[in-house]
């Protein structure tokens, strides 16, 4: 194999004796060390020069806003800064259903994927009031608070058991959508079948006589064109990108949102360790607070298109009556008393929790 100009070194090895080599013991060490130090420059460059591949899993299908917005472009800057060192392989079929993905990346059945704290309740107990009622109509002001909440209470709990969390996001305002009505009271949700993604708008949907239906966002399509469901609660956009705008015409706006959705992007450990210390610092270029407002940023514009689809459609859009927003308030009182409850077995403070995050949202010009 040749290494350099005048440098050779056969097939049997560095090693082997040739004729001039015991001839000349000086030029045989000469040799050796120039293969040596060849062979070592070489491998250097071919690793600096590997690429990288990536496997991303995605339970939503690739057209779907929330990839369009934020996953692929959150992919393709890290492949860009990388000079494409790093590249994604999209999985053309999601490797397990969305509340199984978290699993999927600890045991490396896939190197990067995003779900929802609220498919695991009970791992990721103190994000529960990241999905309480009235916390703000700006994603990426609430995205942002939710991270650095994150890092300031929980990032030394191990929630994550095993895998490498990339950061941390809210979807935005999340809002009832019905088939039939706008509600006006409590009372309307009497008797009422809501599909409900998450531990709040569950409750809230039972403690009004409502019957909560628990779905993975995936199946909406199904359970309202069936009528297996009266309505849903989704942020606004959902609707377009579901499918289902003239399935639930009737949309009852809470400002602040009724409640919300928080979502995490995570990294096999393995796959992360494995990295080279200038890949490790691109993806942390593009981790944390830096995730957090692309992320955030993104939820704004989808749920802008959402809500001007809706009203293209001629749906009636309402906001929430007084009476509505008093008795959320009420329940929403419930809530955090209950988070501040759960949260203490972990020493944590909840009311502190709560209200860092929401000076936070204030600072970041949330509302």
């Amino acid at each position: 194999m040749a290494l350099g100009a005048g440098v050779t070194v056969s097939h049997y090895g560095a090693n082997s004796t040739t004729a001039t080599d015991r001839r000349n013991p000086m030029l045989k060490r000469l040799t050796n060390t120039l293969a040596a130090g060849l062979a070592a420059a070489g491998l250097a460059a071919g690793a600096a020069s590997a690429d990288v591949e990536l496997t991303y899993s995605s339970w939503l299908p690739w057209t779907h806003p929330v990839n369009v917005h934020i996953f692929i472009p959150w992919m393709e800057a890290i492949e860009k800064d990388s000079g494409g060192r790093i590249k994604f392989r999209r999985l053309p079929k999601p490797v397990a259903s969305p509340p199984a993905h978290l699993d999927a990346v600890r045991t490396g059945q896939v190197d990067v994927a995003f779900s929802v704290h609220g498919y695991s309740r009970k791992q990721f107990a103190p994000y529960i009031f990241a999905e309480f009622p009235l916390l703000g109509d700006d994603a990426e002001a609430t995205s942002v608070a939710l991270q650095r909440t994150h890092e300031k209470f929980f990032a030394n709990l191990d929630l994550y058991g095993g895998v490498h969390l990339i950061g941390v996001n809210l979807h935005g305002p999340g809002q009832v959508h019905h088939r039939t009505k706008v509600m006006t009271s409590p009372a309307d949700f009497e008797g009422q079948k809501f599909r409900t993604g998450g531990p709040i708008p569950q409750a809230i949907v039972e403690a009004w006589g409502g019957v909560a239906i628990l779905q993975p966002a995936t199946k909406s399509y199904e359970i309202l064109s069936t009528g297996i469901a009266d309505g849903i609660t989704f942020p606004f956009e959902s609707l377009p990108s579901f499918g289902i705008t003239d399935l639930v015409p009737f949309s009852t706006v809470m400002p602040g949102g009724w409640y919300s959705s928080s979502h995490y992007l995570v990294m096999n450990r393995r796959t992360y360790d494995r990295l080279s210390p200038e890949d490790r610092a691109i993806i942390d270029k593009y981790s944390g607070e830096a995730y957090a407002r692309l992320a955030g940023r993104g939820w704004n514009e989808i749920n802008a298109i959402g809500l001007e689809t809706a009203k293209k459609a001629g749906n009636t859009i309402a906001e929430a009556t007084p009476e509505l927003k008093a008795a959320l308030e009420e329940l929403n009182a419930k809530f955090v008393a209950d988070y501040v409850e759960q949260v203490k077995e972990l020493g944590l403070d909840g009311n502190e929790i709560i209200e860092y995050f929401k000076a936070q949202v204030a600072s970041l010009g949330g509302s």
